[in-house]
């Protein structure tokens, strides 16, 4: 048989052996790791009798007697050069579970995807990460929530990874990028096909920025339902937790969660209005075994055992104190400063401003109106808030 190596960018036997056996029909993650358990390697897989081999159909068969005979001129091989034609043209990378610059995190999880399709920076995917997911229709707290988390995590020394969708997932991205921060985005497709379309841009910046696109979906693979549960395994599988910022019950969020308590990883959550139906997957985390956090120094403190060289940053320097000591401006008057300083992100009533600040009722509401009008704050049902 003429096994004559591809051009590509790598074109080892485990390579090919790997990329060949995941090309035939019938052969999902699960069955090609019950093939190589069974045969030894991905190499004795396709060098073995099409008819001893489990879960082919005939077609299947068909393909890898083919292959077996004839070699690089094989259906199955030039499927395999078309693969590798567009992942070149894509300036793409392929890697195989073997390669020494496979994700060390998600080559601990069971069954791994024996192929990721990658582009940019293929570095990152062996820094230390943490998956910040959520929403797709979150809510104006959930969107601030996510970029004050991941803009924080991201200086810190977090790598952010997440799905490139709408909502969260987009917000994580971006605020990671206006960090300065490198992040991962794992995806539903092909690495050809940007998806959701309105965030090529984003999928531009990320990859300008020194980030990384990675999918376990050959080029030419559009959005399918069943890609996306395949994805959150991915994002929870590279990182060494999850950050759940908003999610209703019925959210692939949840999905990404509990795969990432079956991966053994730390799983995040932040609680929210009882009132609000996307705090309500947060709260069912919390209540079977995800921490509960309020900012992002509860994350890196509980990391920080695991990563010794995180920059952990002083305690009391809460993130909320943060932002609004870089947001305040210095036209507000001292009372008016006080008052946000003490307000946060949290509904407040003018009774507990009054114990906190130690300003009058009265004196507050002046305060308050002057701050709502110029956009500062905002009344809900439940009391002032910063926005």
């Amino acid at each position: 048989m003429n096994n004559k190596p591809l051009t590509n960018n790598n074109t080892s036997l485990p390579f090919l052996s790997h990329l060949l056996l995941t090309l035939l029909p019938n052969i999902a993650t699960s069955r090609f790791w019950s093939l190589v358990e069974a045969f030894g390697s991905p190499e004795r897989v396709l060098l073995s009798p099409p008819a001893e081999l489990p879960f082919l159909n005939e077609q299947g068969r068909s393909l890898l007697r083919d292959y077996q005979h004839q070699g690089e001129h094989s259906q199955l091989m030039q499927s395999a050069q078309h693969i590798i034609h567009h992942t070149d043209k894509q300036q793409g990378k392929i890697i195989h579970s073997d390669h020494h610059l496979y994700p060390p995190l998600l080559k601990e999880i069971h069954q791994p995807p024996p192929i990721l399709y990658t582009k940019g920076d293929l570095h990152n995917l062996s820094l230390p990460q943490l998956a910040l997911v959520g929403s797709r229709n979150p809510t104006h707290n959930g969107l601030q929530n996510t970029r004050l988390f991941a803009s924080h995590l991201a200086k810190c020394g977090f790598t952010i990874t997440s799905g490139l969708a709408l909502g969260i997932d987009g917000a994580a991205h971006q605020a990671t990028l206006n960090a300065h921060g490198k992040t991962i985005a794992v995806m539903a497709t092909g690495i050809d096909d940007i998806y959701p379309k309105r965030h090529r841009y984003l999928a531009d910046q990320i990859l300008a920025a020194g980030g990384t696109l990675i999918t376990e979906f050959p080029p030419q693979s559009p959005p399918k339902a069943d890609h996306f549960p395949r994805r959150n395994r991915i994002i929870s599988g590279l990182s060494l937790g999850v950050l759940i910022v908003e999610a209703a019950i019925k959210s692939g969020s949840l999905i990404t969660a509990n795969y990432a308590l079956e991966q053994g990883r730390e799983v995040f959550a932040i609680p929210s209005s009882i009132h609000n139906p996307q705090a309500k997957g947060c709260h069912q985390l919390i209540k079977r075994r995800a921490t509960l956090v309020e900012n992002s120094e509860d994350i890196v403190e509980h990391l920080q055992g695991i990563l010794h060289h995180l920059r952990l940053p002083a305690r009391g320097s809460a993130l909320t104190t943060e932002k609004l000591k870089n947001k305040v401006p210095e036209s507000l008057s001292a009372e008016e400063t006080l008052i946000i300083h003490h307000l946060g992100f949290k509904p407040t009533t003018i009774d507990q401003l009054s114990l906190s600040t130690r300003l009058s009722p009265q004196q507050l509401s002046v305060h308050l109106i002057n701050l709502e009008i110029h956009g500062w704050i905002k009344l809900s049902d439940w009391g002032y808030e910063c926005v």
